[in-house]
């Protein structure tokens, strides 16, 4: 996916560098080098959208963040709290060069010319140097939203390009780099119980099948990987019934190698917060599988299986989306 064009801010905050030049121009003055300097970047975007972000759980961005995301995250197991999300942010100070990888954890609004919340996302952004023919970074977008009052207005891709932008930003990569490798958990429409899947549809007034839909039209596929998200918190259950996808990503699997950095990362960082797994955890068996694997992990399109599930075929025998979405692509070679 190309990035959006925009036109760089210098931040407010002291000690800050100016930003992003104009689209196919040079940046004006240094390299932001994260840490520190990561408190608040700004740019402006197509439409009259400006972008906001930062890694400071002191911020106001992220209060201004999490109000739009309490609106929009509704199941327990799915959802993290103010604390948790503090918690994220505070930790790229200890794990800003976590496994011999540059991490940051960012949070993000988007805004109209007026100041009215557009839309946000939550994201961790690692460099992963696995060679020059793979993505230079990869991102975990753990959440994003759209405000209803902002939705049919391209806002999602918009937003996508951003991120990436912003990963290549708060990571000190060359902005000219390939675009970084977005990966997404999405709600299973075949793991949810029917009161999660009413609850969670009548609050965003968006239906599960057509959410999917609406990932799908940006490119995104399955990643045919037995994805479980550990738990967010002491509270909270590990969740198995989530999707495990990537968005536009370059070519018809991903690198293992590349899938393991990004979840021992993910898994660290923006799941367990810096703290340790007990023994025999989901995040330990998913990150060992992945580095004794070989073979790259194939990517499932999504639009065959909801296909299946519009023309009301039996799905009986698939515990899930991912094992439907495979069995959907075999029957179309």
């Amino acid at each position: 996916m190309s990035v959006p064009p925009g036109r760089g801010e210098a931040a407010e905050r002291p000690g800050a560098h100016p930003h992003l030049a104009a689209a196919g121009t040079p940046w004006q003055g240094p390299v932001m080098r994260g840490g520190a300097d990561n408190h608040r970047i700004i740019f402006d975007l197509p439409g009259g959208v400006r972008v906001t972000a930062s890694d400071d759980p002191v911020s106001p961005v992220l209060a201004r963040f999490f109000a739009g995301y309490d609106r929009a995250f509704v199941l327990p197991d799915e959802r993290e709290e103010l604390a948790g999300f503090e918690a994220c942010l505070a930790i790229n100070a200890t794990h800003r060069h976590a496994f011999g990888r540059t991490h940051s954890e960012l949070v993000a609004v988007f805004e109209d010319e007026g100041g009215t919340l557009l839309g946000g996302a939550n994201f961790l952004a690692t460099a992963i140097a696995r060679g020059p023919a793979l993505p230079p970074a990869a991102i975990a977008l753990n959440y994003v939203y759209v405000e209803e009052a902002a939705r049919g207005r391209g806002m999602l891709r918009l937003i996508l390009g951003a991120v990436r932008r912003l990963a290549l930003v708060a990571l000190a990569l060359d902005p000219d780099s390939p675009a970084p490798a977005i990966f997404i958990e999405q709600n299973d429409p075949l793991r949810l119980t029917p009161e999660e899947y009413a609850a969670d549809t009548a609050h965003s007034g968006t239906d599960q099948i057509d959410r999917l839909a609406i990932w799908a039209r940006v490119g995104t596929r399955i990643v045919d990987f037995p994805y479980v998200q550990p738990a967010l918190s002491a509270d909270q259950a590990a969740d198995d019934g989530l999707i495990y996808a990537a968005v536009d990503y370059p070519g018809d699997a991903v690198d293992a190698g590349l899938l393991h950095d990004h979840l021992e990362s993910f898994f660290a960082i923006s799941v367990r917060k810096g703290e340790s797994e007990p023994p025999g955890g989901v995040a330990a068996a998913q990150v060992t599988a992945l580095a004794a694997r070989g073979a790259p992990v194939a990517l499932l399109p999504m639009e065959l299986a909801l296909a299946w599930l519009r023309g009301g075929r039996s799905t009986g025998g698939f515990d899930s989306f991912r094992t439907l979405a495979a069995a959907a692509s075999g029957e179309e070679k």
